[in-house]
């Protein structure tokens, strides 16, 4: 075992970057350990009661594995997980070896030495702006704060501080053209393209090249340090998101792409390809590619005065103007055919090409699929376009957050539109239906790494659900969970009698007791459920209770998902081993005897939360946000000046 010497300046670092991220206790726990060399006692501290952490096994940052390391990390044999809901980590046997000090950065390099030449001239002024000790936080030039310092000072520092888009003679370079085309182009990826200074960039790059070398090595080199920071800001905005999934969305724990922005912008100012190099960043995801599509169509219909409003009591058969309202509604978002918009004299009717688009409209946006005007469609189809547009820009930027590539078998939930589907070779396999959490116990965003099945399991009841949901009951009756057979064991694990235990004494403080359902056809999780190990304690599983598959809106969990066709995905996810049908996993799951089944091959699980996507059959979907989580992303896009003098950095 390798023991770092981390000493005090780790432990500042775990209070710094407690203060800038947010981080689970445990990971701050162990990482101070680490420094103090106490990872025992630590470990006790962050897999003990209460904890979340499964089991020694269990990967605690699988949500921030690549796809390919998803599938490829297979579990070896038969052998079965172990059911703890504790981490326990054993001392080492053996004294340590000796300790390995962790070597900081590197110090950046010394401020060029003053020569007559004005690029020398040029790089010594970069480097009083951005060679300080310690080395600033913040950089502002001019009164522009730069967004990008880290990726700035390094940058320069790799190239002796080198102007990057000045030539010897200290005019621009063309690569300064190649940059302003770029930042233009951000409107069609649903950012803000005031946020990178284009006008300001301009009004430079024109004042340059009138005045040459004359404009003085200071004006030349603001002029490059701000150049370099729209390129480092940018770029990162196309890489991983405007903003840090975490500032706005607590609840998404997705790892975004990454990569070094400062070498990048090294080799596009080499090879003369800054705009390509930019434009390479954004996702090259379907999905995002057809989002970034139906922003533009919405847009041309925005600037064509938007849609017009939908009255009540349409129904079909109807005829005359509010009809005709209808039909350029639908025609405006692409479910009516443009030639069948318009009646004779200016009128329609409400017919079969109507009910039909209307239908296409409801599936489009989650609502039953009747082909009549209710109130829901009635109000979906009066949500203004300028509204529609803010959505896709918003679910843009979430799939920011995402992974360059899912794999070429995945798990995706959708949140939002209560869906599960499979996907294999970006073809849709499978597709059920899912209960999510409720809106005081939400499902969160990430992904995982599903290693195995259960199959008729037993229910330890989470302590949280225990305190809230089942501890009024035994305070009513003790015996009111033996109807679901429901069974109480001690702190050591015995099982007691629910008579025994004076229930009205018991509170969250001093509840010290597991909650364990028998398998069986009342079990909360059905016949069958599938294990991704996550910090949340989330997965998917069956349920008792079909009804709510019915429903529209299916917020009625306490954070698991729910899935209405458990049989069909254990048969895909089981396919490759022959021992293991249809009609064999049916018995299994009804047997009420537990038992464990290893995947033959891991499969990547992601839960994300879009609210506006495009479908596999080529369809904008909009949904409504269900848990409030677009509400803190407008906040965070679209106030606040990120541009100007001043402006916030992100």
């Amino acid at each position: 075992m390798i023991r770092y010497d981390l000493s005090s300046r780790s432990l500042e670092f775990v209070a710094a970057m407690s203060k800038r991220i947010i981080l689970p206790l445990w990971f701050c726990t162990l990482l101070s350990a680490c420094a103090l060399n106490t990872w025992p006692a630590a470990a006790q501290v962050a897999g003990g009661p209460g904890s979340r952490i499964e089991s020694a096994a269990t990967p605690i940052v699988a949500s921030l594995n690549t796809p390919r390391e998803l599938e490829a990390s297979r579990p070896a044999g038969d052998s079965q997980p172990a059911e703890t809901d504790e981490m326990e980590l054993d001392a080492p046997a053996e004294a340590p070896p000796p300790a390995e000090t962790v070597v900081g950065p590197p110090p950046l390099p010394p401020c060029p030495a003053s020569v007559a030449g004005l690029d020398s001239r040029i790089a010594d002024q970069i480097c009083q702006r951005v060679r300080t000790d310690p080395p600033p936080t913040r950089l502002t030039v001019d009164g522009y704060l730069l967004r990008s310092p880290e990726s700035t000072i390094r940058f320069y520092a790799q190239r002796d501080y080198r102007a990057g888009w000045l030539n010897a003679d200290g005019s621009p370079s063309a690569a300064t053209e190649e940059l302003l085309k770029a930042v233009a182009e951000a409107e069609q990826e649903g950012l803000r393209g005031a946020d990178y200074r284009p006008a300001e960039l301009r009004k430079r790059l024109k004042a340059i090249e009138q005045q040459g070398s004359g404009a003085g090595e200071s004006s030349l080199a603001e002029f490059d340090l701000l150049f370099t920071d729209t390129f480092l800001t940018y770029g990162s905005h196309l890489l991983a998101g405007r903003f840090s999934p975490r500032k706005v969305d607590p609840d998404w724990a997705i790892k975004p792409r990454s990569r070094d922005l400062a070498a990048m912008l090294q080799e596009a100012l080499t090879k003369e390809t800054v705009g390509p190099s930019l434009r390479a960043l954004r996702p090259q995801g379907k999905g995002y590619v057809q989002l970034r599509e139906v922003l533009r169509k919405y847009r041309e219909v925005a600037a064509a005065s938007g849609w017009p409003t939908v009255v009540a009591g349409l129904a079909p058969g109807a005829q005359g103007p509010r009809v005709r309202d209808l039909r350029v509604r639908l025609q405006a978002s692409g479910d009516l055919a443009g030639g069948d918009a318009l009646g004779k004299n200016g009128s329609a009717a409400f017919d079969k090409a109507v009910a039909d688009a209307v239908r296409r409209f409801q599936k489009r946006h989650g609502l039953a699929e009747t082909g009549t005007v209710n109130a829901a469609t009635r109000a979906a189809l009066n949500v203004p376009v300028t509204e529609r547009i803010r959505q896709v820009e918003l679910n843009l930027e979430r799939w920011r957050w995402m992974p360059d590539d899912f794999g070429s078998r995945y798990i995706l939930v959708n949140i939002p539109s209560f869906k599960m589907k499979v996907f294999e070779d970006d073809k849709r396999v499978i597709e059920s239906n899912v209960v999510v959490g409720r809106q005081e116990r939400q499902t969160p965003a990430f992904t995982a790494n599903m290693a195995y099945l259960v199959l008729s399991p037993k229910w330890n009841v989470p302590r949280s659900i225990a305190v809230k949901d089942k501890l009024p009951q035994l305070k009513r009756s003790p015996y009111a969970l033996a109807r679901q057979k429901i069974r109480v064991f001690n702190s050591a694990g015995q099982e007691i009698r629910p008579g025994a235990v004076n229930w009205r004494a018991v509170s969250a403080s001093n509840f010290n007791y597991q909650l364990r359902q028998d398998a069986g056809p009342r079990n909360a999780l059905g016949g069958i459920k599938f294990m991704f190990p996550n910090p949340y304690n989330v997965y998917l599983h069956d349920t008792p209770s079909r009804e709510l598959f019915s429903r529209n809106q299916r917020t009625f969990s306490s954070g698991c998902i729910r899935i209405s066709n458990p049989v069909e995905l254990a048969e895909y996810l089981l396919k490759f081993d022959p021992k293991w049908t249809r009609d064999t996993i049916k018995t299994a799951s009804t047997s009420g005897k537990q038992r464990v089944v290893n995947l033959p091959r891991a499969m990547p699980v992601y839960l994300v939360y879009w609210t506006a996507w495009v479908d596999e059959d080529g369809l904008a979907n909009f949904r409504d946000d269900i848990y409030q989580r677009d509400k803190p992303m407008v906040r965070a896009l679209y106030q606040g000046d990120m541009g100007g003098k001043g402006g916030k950095g992100v």
